[in-house]
Formats: C-alpha cells, structure tokens, sequence
C-alpha cells in the first residue's frame, strides 16, 4: 500500500512522497488515464482529496498554519469542484443500498419510478461545465505538487506529528458523546468526518504494529460506513420530502421515508458499539501508546 510510511524512510520524506502520490493518482484519474469511468475516476479523485486533507492535518504544526491553510483550501475546493456529479450518483447509490437491505420485504423494482428520477437527476447535473471543473481541479493539483518540496516538517520523528495526532483524536472523542446528547444530522456529519480524518491518520501509521494497527483502522471504516450511511440516508430523505414529485405516487415515497426512518436508528446504535470501543481511551492516553508503538517500531529497524 503506498498510502502508509515505509520502515526506511524519515517521516518528512515519507509525507512528501504519500503527498506527491495522492495528487499524482488523482490527476491521472481527471486526466482520463485509467480504466474507470468518469464517474468512478471523480469518485477516485475525491477519495484522494481527503486523503490528502488528512495528511497536511496531520503535519499542520510542522508546515505552519498559513501552510496548513493554503494546502487544505487546495484540496477541499478541488473536490467542490466536482461535489454536483459525485452528489447525484450518491443519492442513486443509497436508495440502491436501502433497497437491497430490505429486499426481502420489498417487490422486485419497488422504488422504480423513484430510482428512474434521480438517474435523469443524475445525468441532467450540469456536465457541459464539468470539463473546465476537472481542468481546474488538475491546474491546483499540480501548483500543489510543486509546494510540496516546500514543506518543512521538523523535527523529523513522532514529536513532529504526535500534537495533531492527539487533536484529531480529541476532535472525534469529544464528537461522539455531542452526537448522542443532541443527534441532529449536522452533528453525526461532524463526528463522521472525524473518525475518517483518525482512519487515514492510522492507514498512514500501519507499520508501526501492523497487526494491531489493521485492526484499528478496519474498526474505523467500519464506523465510517455506519455514519456513512446514516448521513447519505440523511440526505436522500430530505430530497424526497423536498421533492415528492419524483414519483406519480405518493406511496412510494412515504415507504422510502419510513424505511429511511427504520434504518437510521440501527447504524446510530451500531455506531455507538463500536464507538464505545474506539474512543475508550483519553486522548493523552491514546497518543502516548502510539508513540510507543512509534519509538518500537523505529528503534527496531
């Protein structure tokens, strides 16, 4: 995976490089030069933004704050650029995953007329401006690459990293509690966006403890999935209550609803299991034994 450090490489060069690789992967995803779709290449292309949030926030103390800031407005408003056509397929995607759950209760295409109507969605977003978006996206992906030798990430070990580590993981211990207390949607967004950002932190550390480490990265994508899904259903629902034309009948949206009713309450309560789990340790405590899988982990090779 080169989405990870390697064991005989300094911290700064292994940023700079997973950096460079990230923005590399996803020009060429814009560019046309895999075998995705375009649709599956923007979705690509997103994925590596965040990707690459993750990794300046994780060197935000090194590279300083005006750094920091230039870097993650980079990323985030190239993904932007793209929102509309990855927002369409999404919603398409979550009536699919709602259908498939409950399609044991369900009649073969009980949500055709529905599912028929965010398709034409789908295709009717604006694509004749998505080709200057893609261009614009490549043209700040590439400036960024060229401000990537730039950065300067000292001192070169796990004190570099250690203070955002533990913020982000603040971030996401002090969420989760806030999401239960008040569980608006805005809320469960904003703790799922944490657990990701704390996902990708660990996917970058693995070698420190690989068995130890893959365990708790796969515990992470498994509560993304459920906030995931319970954000994307979010959505989708106030779509249809927004915009109950979509189907000649009007039954058909209330069984959507009701369904999205039914659903979100169990990935709330998956979520809470496991997030019991992942955010049983304090912050300090958390960052400190990473540290010393670190300091194993370094002094070992």
């Amino acid at each position: 995976m080169s989405y990870q450090l390697k064991s005989k490489e300094k911290l700064s060069q292994g940023i700079k490089r997973i950096a460079t690789e990230e923005i590399d992967d996803a020009i060429a995803q814009l560019m046309g030069k895999t075998e995705n779709s375009q649709d599956e290449a923007i979705h690509e292309a997103r994925k590596s933004f965040k990707k690459l949030r993750a990794v300046v926030r994780l060197v935000r103390d090194s590279i300083g704050e005006a750094a920091y800031r230039e870097e993650n407005a980079c990323f985030r408003d190239a993904g932007r650029l793209l929102s509309d056509v990855r927002d369409a397929q999404v919603y398409v995607e979550t009536l699919d995953k709602l259908s498939s759950y409950y399609q044991d209760y369900l009649t073969p295409k009980a949500f055709e007329q529905v599912r028929s109507a965010l398709m034409v969605q789908r295709y009717a977003s604006d694509r004749a401006d998505l080709s200057e978006a893609m261009e614009t996206a490549i043209h700040k992906l590439k400036d960024a690459r060229d401000r990537i030798k730039d950065w300067n990430i000292e001192p070169d070990d796990w004190s570099a990293i250690s203070s955002s580590f533990q913020q982000i993981y603040k971030q996401g211990y002090k969420a989760f509690p806030q999401a239960y207390a008040q569980p608006t949607s805005e809320n469960f967004h904003e703790w799922r966006k944490q657990v990701k950002y704390l996902w990708y932190h660990l996917r970058l550390l693995q070698p420190l403890w690989p068995d130890v480490m893959s365990e708790m990265s796969d515990q992470l994508k498994v509560l993304a999935d459920y906030l995931g899904d319970d954000h994307d259903l979010a959505i989708l629902r106030q779509l249809l209550a927004e915009q109950p034309q979509l189907a000649k009948e009007p039954a058909e949206i209330e069984t959507i609803l009701a369904l999205c009713d039914r659903r979100q309450p169990q990935l709330k309560l998956n979520a809470k299991a496991l997030g019991d789990r992942v955010y049983a340790e304090k912050p300090s405590a958390f960052t400190d034994r990473l540290g010393q899988y670190w300091q194993a982990w370094r002094s070992s090779l």
